[in-house]
């Protein structure tokens, strides 16, 4: 029986990663579709900052969601323009563990951070949409750049607790963001000392 491991001309057929490894190297060759690629992960990137944005989280979840799918889109290029196998799969063995940290992340923030397993309390913000208010680190603390509320809509809070003062602040739901509770309507029957105390 003829042996069909050779081609016609008489020299073995190329490993499927080797043919992987040149359709990729060939498509990256070209400058347009570098940038193209290029384009497609910021957009991706954008993506999850929009969609942490429109779930209300912390601005650090949005960071280090643009931060990894970015880190993702680097280590595949760099994959693809290594010069040996083993250059290649260190690049792809780091693109795979950030790949899993995506998932991984997700489910770890829910659990520590975004229990499903607690109450939560509508309060409304008066104001215009255009403006926001600033959290707070701490019940009486300064203003930090880590949560804003924007006016003119409603925001969960989950407990309560009084800085040295006595004023009664409220703490997010999601990261630790507190919001001095005057400057909040309850929305429902409900007001803020039916609320627990946060621990």
């Amino acid at each position: 029986m003829a042996d069909d491991s050779r081609s016609d001309a008489g020299t073995p057929p190329a490993s499927l990663t080797t043919r992987l490894t040149t359709a990729v190297r060939s498509f990256f060759a070209s400058p347009i579709r570098r940038d193209a690629a290029a384009i497609l992960a910021g957009l991706a990137s954008g993506g999850v900052g929009a969609v942490v944005g429109a779930a209300e989280l912390p601005v650090w979840v949005a960071a280090l969601g643009t931060v990894l799918v970015t880190a993702l889109f680097l280590l595949i290029e760099r994959a693809a323009a290594a010069d040996t196998a083993d250059e290649k799969v260190k690049w792809l063995w780091g693109a795979l563990a950030v790949a899993l940290a995506l998932p991984a992340g997700s489910w770890g923030y829910h659990v520590l951070f975004d229990s499903g397993d607690r109450s939560e309390y509508a309060f409304y913000l008066e104001g215009d949409r255009l403006d926001i208010l600033e959290s707070a680190g701490r019940p009486g603390g300064p203003q930090i750049s880590g949560w804003p509320l924007r006016s003119g809509k409603s925001h969960n809070f989950e407990c309560t607790a009084r800085d040295p003062e006595g004023r009664l602040w409220l703490k997010a739901v999601a990261g630790n963001y507190w919001y001095e509770a005057a400057r909040f309507s309850p929305v429902g029957d409900f007001t803020a000392s039916d609320m627990p105390t946060c621990e």
